[in-house]
This record gives structure tokens, C-alpha cells and sequence, in this order.
């Protein structure tokens, strides 16, 4: 299949192709500002489907709406009809197609082209009204508020926030890519002449400055935000795509004495926290037990004897575990617990518990039978 997209260059653009990029057996034509007629003029007689992702929304002069909304969508259409190629096409519009300013106007101009094109041509065509699109690769300081605030807070630049009662209708670029491949297999999402993006978002400017400005504040840490929350998890990728590449190394804090390393890797509200521990040959962990803090390990390198001892009856269990075969063992409450290092190696656990470590209240006690005997 050979597929056009013109935009090529552009934020959805960009994405799409690195989407398509994955089917081998998708051949991409890129049209952009920088390409010539010529190559139009080629790949409108090879094209299979048209993605028509070009358009105007920052010009320096009100009528080059127009030109580029309306008038090269004329032009690509003309070039299809003078190659007697029928190939379906996709046109990215906007919900200002239905406002009354110079751009909505625009883009409804170039709608309209469209559908009487397919339905003069017998043509399948689609036209998506996208909201705002939000995602990596966007262009900061221009037309998108998150890619400016990101990109902003990410390097420590002031934002203005006008109103922060003000609802917009944002949509994902992944899911915006997703849909757009669908149209290839007429999988597409439709009400009448036009398509949408079934997953969308309704949010305030102040939700979205508090949440990117609250991934400022956790990004040099180990604390990480609620991945749960969909919107909040593709918020935060689009985040991290603005900070500088050199500040995505961070620095952990290690606990190290004579046993061996701790370190927290990762926190979570929701979720409890990651970690990891080396253990030294010859080495017991432990010996504590908790009522509410449930743990799991996972020996990832050597060997280790997992023992498990009731608090109430005594009860013992003991586990064997290494690193040739990746298991985990999940601590129960109510059970004093150790780990001991048996091999010839130094021991590498990961460990995650269910609620963040708080030293005021540890959870983390001794058996009073075992406190009497030492």
C-alpha cells in the first residue's frame, strides 16, 4: 500500500509516520512545505490513500488562511483528479470549522471541498474535526497550550494561565494515529460526513497547569504520578518529552553499610513503591514483620532462603529462590519475615510493598518472643 501524506513535517504528521513506519508492508510518500509540485504530481498518480494533514493556523496574514486551508487542498485535489486516481482521502480539520473566524472558515471551506469531491468522484472521503491534539513532537510557543506549558515548566519558564476556568476538549495523538490507521481498513469511527476520535477529554487550564506543574515537582525524584488515570498517563509522557534529555539521569539515594544497598526506585500514591536490594554473602535481611505493609520480592541475581515465621502460632516456611529461575514470593502480613543470602554472590532483590515507606509510622516490628531470647 502506498500512502501520502502531506504535512508530513508537522506534529500529527510526524507521528503518523511513526506509526506506519511499523507496517512494512506501508509505503510512505512525505509532501511538505519544502516538497515541489513535481513530487505532488507523482505521488497522486501512485497513492493509495491520501492523508491531507497540510494546513495554515499561525499565518502571517489573515488571507493565507485561505490559501492554505482551501487553496492547496484545491490543488492536491486537482492533481487526483488529473490522474485519475480515486484513492480514498483523510482531511485533518478542526472544530473551528463551526466558529465564525477567518481559520474556522477556512477549514470549513476546505471540508466542504472534500465531500463534494467524494461524492462527485464517487470517492470515499474523511474528514475529521479534531480538538485540541495533545502529545510528543508538538510545537511549543505556537498553537498548543500543553505543548507550551510542558515545554515552559519543563525549563523553568514562567506560563499564563488566563483563565483557569476555561474547559477544553483535548485528544491524545496516540489515539489520533490509531484512528487514522483504522481509516485504511474502512475501520474508521463515523457519524455521517464526518469522522471522530472516540476517546476524548474534558479538562480546565487550571487542571492542566496544576498536573504539569505537580510532574515538575516530582521529576527529579522517584516519586511518579497516577498512571492509572489515563489522561494523567499521557499527560505525563507528553511531559517528559520536553525535558531536556541531559536531566533524565537522576541521581538515587543509596542506603549502603556492611549487608549490602538500598534504594527506592519508584513511588506511587496509589500503588506503593519499588525497590531495590543487594544482599553480601553469608547475609540475613530482616527478621521483622508487618500487619498492614504487604511486601514482594523477586531475586533477579544469586540465591536466597526466604523464611516466613507466624507472629501468633510459629508456624515456619521457608522458600529457595535464585536468579536462574525469576520468581517472586509475596510476604503476608502478620508474618515476621527474613532473607537470607546463600549463594557465593552478592544477592539482587527487587522488592515492592504496597504503601510508601513513612518513618513515623513504619509498620515494621520484631516478635517479642524473639526480642526475649536475644
Amino acid at each position: 500500500m502506498k500512502v501520502l501524506i502531506t504535512g508530513s513535517n508537522g506534529f500529527i504528521g510526524k507521528n503518523l509516520i511513526s506509526n506506519l513506519s511499523l507496517n512494512k508492508e506501508i509505503e510512505i510518500y512525505k509532501y511538505d512545505k519544502n516538497s515541489t509540485e513535481k513530487e505532488l504530481d507523482k505521488y497522486t498518480k501512485d497513492c493509495d490513500f491520501v492523508f491531507h494533514l497540510a494546513g495554515v493556523n499561525r499565518p502571517e496574514k489573515t488571507e493565507e488562511f485561505m490559501e492554505g486551508n482551501f487553496g492547496f487542498t484545491s490543488t492536491l485535489l486537482d492533481y487526483l483528479k488529473k490522474n485519475k486516481n480515486k484513492a480514498p482521502i483523510m482531511i485533518s480539520s478542526s472544530i473551528q470549522a463551526e466558529l465564525d473566524n477567518d481559520y474556522g472558515k477556512s477549514k470549513k471551506a476546505g471540508e466542504d471541498l472534500i465531500l463534494k469531491y467524494g461524492k462527485d468522484n464517487k470517492v470515499k472521503t474523511f474528514v475529521y474535526r479534531f480538538p485540541n491534539v495533545f502529545g510528543k513532537w508538538c510545537r511549543p510557543n505556537y498553537n498548543s497550550v500543553i505543548a507550551t506549558w510542558c515545554y515552559n515548566i519543563s525549563h523553568d519558564l514562567e506560563i499564563q494561565v488566563n483563565d483557569p476556568a476555561k474547559e477544553l476538549t483535548l485528544v491524545y495523538i496516540d489515539d489520533v494515529c490509531k484512528e487514522l490507521i483504522n481509516c485504511l481498513s474502512d475501520n474508521e469511527n463515523r457519524q455521517g460526513d464526518y469522522c471522530y476520535v472516540p476517546i476524548t477529554y474534558k479538562k480546565t487550564l487550571g487542571e492542566i497547569s496544576s498536573l504539569i506543574k505537580s510532574f515538575k515537582e516530582n521529576d527529579r525524584k522517584i516519586m511518579v504520578p497516577s498512571t492509572g488515570d489515563v489522561f494523567t498517563k499521557d499527560l505525563y509522557a507528553t511531559y517528559i518529552s520536553y525535558v531536556p534529555l541531559e536531566e533524565l539521569v537522576v541521581d538515587l539515594e543509596e542506603h549502603r553499610d556492611n549487608r549490602g544497598v538500598f534504594c527506592e526506585l519508584v513511588r506511587t500514591k496509589e500503588a506503593g513503591q519499588v525497590s531495590v536490594s543487594t544482599t553480601n554473602p553469608e547475609i540475613v535481611r530482616g527478621g521483622h514483620y508487618h500487619n498492614t505493609k504487604m511486601e514482594r520480592f523477586i531475586v533477579i541475581k544469586g540465591k536466597a532462603k526466604i523464611e516466613f515465621e507466624h507472629v501468633i502460632d510459629h508456624n515456619k516456611f521457608e522458600f529457595i529462590v535464585s536468579g536462574d529461575k525469576l520468581q517472586y514470593v509475596t510476604i503476608p502480613v502478620g508474618y515476621q519475615h527474613s532473607i537470607n543470602n546463600i549463594g557465593d554472590d552478592e544477592l539482587v532483590l527487587i522488592l515492592w510493598a504496597n504503601e510508601l515507606f513513612d518513618p513515623e509510622i513504619s509498620d515494621t516490628y520484631v516478635m517479642e518472643e524473639k526480642v526475649k531470647k536475644k
